[in-house]
Formats: structure tokens, C-alpha cells, sequence
């Protein structure tokens, strides 16, 4: 059931750097039922998806994704954190958060891609800084499947010009402030 080109199950990072080129296959960087901590992951011409994170517990210092036929970003069913995230010429989504994840990041850039960031499924992201551009869709958030229920995306500091799209079961927060 694994569908990376390089695949990660039931590991631990300490400091781990991932390079990857030219995935020829579903994921090109699949991480399932993992933690720890990866220093920086560098992703460039994936077939499909870049990197998919399942069920895991991580944290990204620095995330550099060029050119996926599909997904740049993908994570379900855990706990996410991002310092740095560049996301350019995605086919699909620059960043999905889907199935019941918690994301957090510092800062997301974003360029050439169709959606800047979904958030569906009982998922909740919040984004300190969130730069797009040529993006026909900043942000996204809904219910997808039906076992599951609508989303939160908030965002402390947002600078994108496209498209907002929520369903009624979820919101979009485009100037969060926690108190």
C-alpha cells in the first residue's frame, strides 16, 4: 500500500534531509506513520504528487517543491508543522490538508499553481505568513468526503489575489488573531 518512489513507514527523524528528482510514481516522497523532525526536503519534477505525509507527526524546517503533475503538498490524519514552504508550478494543489490533520506554518509561498491551499475533512490549519501568486484559487475549505465534516484555514498575515471557496460547514479566517 505504500506508493512513494521512496517510501518512509514507522520511522523517526532526527535532523533528516530529503532530495528527490524526476518521481515517476503516485507520491514521490511518501511518509506514513511517522515523527520526528526533517531539516529540509527539496522536491523537483514529480510525475504526481510530491510529498505525501500520512498519519505522522512532523515538523519541516524548510520545504522546497518544483514542478508536481498533481499535488505539491499533501497531509492526512496527523500533526504538521512548517517553517519555510516554497511551492511552485503545481499541477493540482500547492498544499491539500485533508482527514482530520492540525497544520502549522511560519511562512507558505506559493506560485504557478491551480489552488494555493485546500483545507477539508475535519482539518485545521494556521498560517502566520501566506504569499501567492499566479494561483487561480488562494484558499479552499470544505467537507470532501462524507464520513467527515467541514474545515478551518486561518491565516494571521495574507497576500493573495484569486478566488475564496468555503462550503457551509467550513470558514475561512483571513486575519486570525487568537485573542
Amino acid at each position: 500500500g505504500l506508493t512513494g518512489c521512496l517510501n518512509f513507514f514507522n520511522s523517526i527523524f532526527d535532523n533528516t534531509s530529503i532530495k528527490m528528482s524526476n518521481g515517476y510514481c503516485e507520491d514521490s516522497v511518501n511518509i506514513v506513520n511517522s515523527k520526528g523532525n526533517i531539516k529540509s526536503v527539496y522536491i523537483n519534477d514529480a510525475f504526481s504528487d510530491a510529498l505525501d505525509l500520512d498519519f505522522s507527526k512532523l515538523t519541516i524546517d524548510h520545504l522546497f517543491i518544483f514542478n508536481s503533475g498533481n499535488d505539491c503538498f499533501d497531509v492526512s490524519g496527523g500533526t504538521y508543522s512548517i517553517i519555510l514552504s516554497n511551492l511552485s508550478r503545481c499541477n493540482d494543489k500547492a498544499l491539500s490538508i485533508g482527514e482530520v490533520s492540525e497544520f502549522n506554518a511560519t511562512k507558505i509561498i506559493v506560485t504557478e499553481s491551480n489552488i494555493g491551499i485546500s483545507v477539508k475533512d475535519f482539518s485545521r490549519s494556521l498560517i502566520d505568513s501566506y504569499d501567492a501568486s499566479n494561483v487561480s484559487i488562494c484558499v479552499e475549505a470544505f467537507q470532501k468526503k462524507q464520513e467527515f465534516g467541514g474545515a478551518v484555514a486561518n491565516f494571521k498575515n495574507l497576500n493573495c489575489e484569486g478566488l475564496y471557496n468555503h462550503d457551509l460547514n467550513s470558514l475561512i479566517n483571513k486575519n486570525y488573531n487568537e485573542l
